[in-house]
């Protein structure tokens, strides 16, 4: 089952989905119009670009650090093959905590060595960051976030990857009610990454019978586990972040209560099973990336291959593909720059990528849209692993 962006709302500029293979060894190549002089930007030499990223290697939402290794994985690709444009790609990432005050401390120790960034995540983090990049017109790329307010008066810096969360909020929804599903509880994180999603699932049509709003920092869901299970759900949405999701689905073992689960891409990874009493039966996921156990998928391949091979001490997992994905973006940006490269030119060369397939789906931007991907899936946990529904 998919769901398409065209489907959640009007938006002002809708594309349509092309397919051109991108292959690892195309990254390194040159485009014909670009120079490979020095630049005058920060981040830029006459043989290296760096980029700065943001993120959670402590604290609630630690495990999307996993992402940091998706996107070395893949700048080691590129430079394997020469680089961009006779630029090898070097990346820093700093640990935000998942706290927008330290995203924006670490955002601001990166701006003097830095093109741009990439991957940053989390929404509040996103949002606290943009404010300090947007005026100063340092390129963003691939926030890893879905929130509403990315896609409202999208600033010229700022180039989307993931869905909006709305996308995945209706597609839970519609799936749901597709599933026979007659009492759906909903348990959502109170921020703007969560109040999107939910926003989303209310789109679908679907009326919850149980609704429950909770704190990223909140450790204990016993209680609300409890009160899932007095309601008498048959299913419930975990819009929630990994730690929280575990805490919650330990709550829910312990009380041997076994709805039907359906979770958002950044709840449900093989480590939330894993790290619970039991896999539980019937979890069903939202994605935009696709099983990474299907190595005939070219592009999942190609990920998994770079992965093993220069970041063999990382986990091959949903957060780094993420890495991998926005890497990918923002290497397209790079090759498309004509002249020196600047800020200025970075964005102009990521505003001229057209029909871009990444691991996530195919890309497009121009300089009045920077919307990225707009299809999502389910998939289902089998084994410790995500799968194909069944």
């Amino acid at each position: 089952m998919t769901w398409d962006l065209r489907s959640v709302r009007g938006l002002r500029f809708v594309f349509a989905a092309g397919a051109v293979a991108l292959a690892i060894a195309a990254c390194g190549q040159s485009a014909s119009s670009s120079s490979s002089g020095s630049g005058s930007s920060a981040g830029v030499t006459s043989n290296s670009v760096t980029f700065g990223q943001t993120v959670p290697f402590s604290g609630p939402a630690a495990l999307y650090g996993e992402s940091t290794a998706g996107v070395k994985a893949y700048f080691a690709a590129v430079n394997a093959q020469g680089g961009v444009n006779g630029r090898k790609l070097n990346l820093t990432a700093l640990d935000d905590q998942y706290t927008p005050p330290v995203a924006v401390q670490q955002t601001r120790k990166l701006i003097p060595q830095e093109l741009g960034e990439v991957a940053v995540n989390g929404s509040a983090t996103t949002k606290a960051v943009l404010n300090v990049l947007t005026p100063q017109g340092i390129p963003l790329v691939g926030p890893q976030t879905g929130a509403t307010y990315l896609f409202q008066n999208t600033p010229p810096i700022l180039f989307n990857v993931w869905p909006e969360y709305t996308i995945e909020g209706k597609l839970l929804g519609n799936f749901a009610q597709k599933r026979g599903l007659k009492k759906v509880g909903v348990l959502y994180q109170n921020d703007d990454f969560g109040q999107s999603l939910y926003n989303g699932v209310l789109a679908s049509g679907l009326k919850p019978a149980k609704v429950i709003s909770y704190d990223p920092t909140q450790t204990d869901f016993s209680p609300d586990a409890q009160q899932f299970k007095s309601a008498g759900v048959d299913g419930v949405i975990i819009l929630a972040i990994p730690k929280p999701t575990i805490a919650f689905l330990n709550a829910m073992a312990a009380l041997n209560f076994k709805p039907v689960r359906l979770m958002s891409q950044v709840s449900a990874i093989p480590q939330s099973f894993s790290a619970s009493p039991q896999e539980f039966p019937s979890s069903y996921v939202g994605a935009f990336i696709p099983a990474l156990q299907d190595t005939s998928n070219t592009q999942v391949k190609q990920f998994e291959t770079a992965m093993h091979r220069y970041e063999p001490s990382a986990p091959v997992s949903i957060f780094a593909a993420w890495g991998w994905t926005e890497a990918q973006v923002a290497v397209a940006g790079l090759k498309n720059v004509s002249g020196k490269l600047t800020r200025a030119s970075y964005i102009k060369g990521l505003d001229s990528v057209h029909n871009l397939q990444t691991l996530g789906g195919t890309v497009n931007y121009s300089s009045s849209s920077h919307v990225g991907l707009t299809k999502m899936f389910m998939v289902q946990a089998r084994g410790g692993q995500l799968a194909p529904v069944q």
